[in-house]
């Protein structure tokens, strides 16, 4: 996979994303009514957790064709490849024998000079594939955190200034939805109307696109290396700043 291609993909899979729930937030000014914002509440959850896990699968895909050796690597990629290893020891647990463990030791001794495509295995068409990157089909803070944490971005002041927005408004009104729940999460902040929801969209799609952009310049400026370092923090720097702005603006818009 190119830089080029794994761009498109990214793009293409946001773009319809985010037309539905554009569409769908159109239909709810013109006939507001209960049905249709719970409506978008549930979609704007799942292409907050499908694109996330999508994007994320495919920028790992992305490093895989590259085929770098994990000692050029960021120390995520190391720990996920050894992960890969080690599970595939305890598949063999009921038949453990010397032999199984010296592989498994020779295998661990050696890891630094292996490619990374020979450790993780990537299936974008599997969408239940949970083996690298898992949702928990539940993608509050924490667990966004700990998917940054695997493909090596950093979780941003930005964000954590955003989670309950994340948590209380998205989360637990998606849960409360999708169990039958009538009691729904408001406060001061968020009223359970179009306007409120319209912030919610707002600030739940800047978190995505600013990840987008910021997997894109890892790819192609190639800062999942290890000697890329610098680069890296200068990057995520500049996009801890643009995420600032743009929240801004987003409490301005609805001031």
């Amino acid at each position: 996979m190119k830089v080029k291609e794994f761009e498109d993909m990214i793009f293409e899979d946001w773009t319809w994303r985010k037309r539905e729930v554009s569409d769908l937030i159109l239909i709810a000014e013109t006939e507001e009514n209960t049905v249709l914002l719970k409506s978008i509440i549930l979609l704007l959850y799942a292409h907050w957790e499908g694109y996330i896990k999508k994007c994320s699968k495919t920028y790992l895909k992305y490093i895989c064709d590259d085929k770098p050796v994990l000692s050029d690597l960021t120390d995520n990629f190391k720990a996920v490849a050894l992960k890969g290893i080690t599970a595939e020891m305890l598949k063999s647990a009921e038949t453990l024998t010397l032999q199984n463990e010296i592989s498994y030791i020779n295998k661990f001794s050696k890891i630094d000079n292996h490619s990374i495509h020979k450790h993780i295995k990537i299936d974008l068409e599997n969408e239940k594939d949970k083996n690298i990157i898992n949702t928990q089909d539940n993608l509050n803070p924490k667990v966004f955190k700990n998917i940054l944490k695997i493909i090596g971005l950093c979780y941003k002041k930005q964000y954590e200034s955003k989670e309950v927005f994340i948590n209380s408004y998205l989360l637990s009104n998606r849960n409360a939805i999708g169990h039958g729940s009538k009691e729904l999460f408001k406060d001061e902040q968020f009223e359970f109307e179009i306007k409120s929801l319209k912030k919610l969209r707002d600030v739940t799609l800047v978190i995505i696109e600013n990840f987008r952009d910021e997997l894109l310049s890892f790819a192609s400026q190639k800062l999942y290396l290890k000697s890329n370092s610098d680069k890296a923090e200068t990057l995520t720097k500049a996009f801890e700043e643009k995420l600032e702005a743009e929240f801004k603006e987003i409490e301005n818009r609805y001031a």
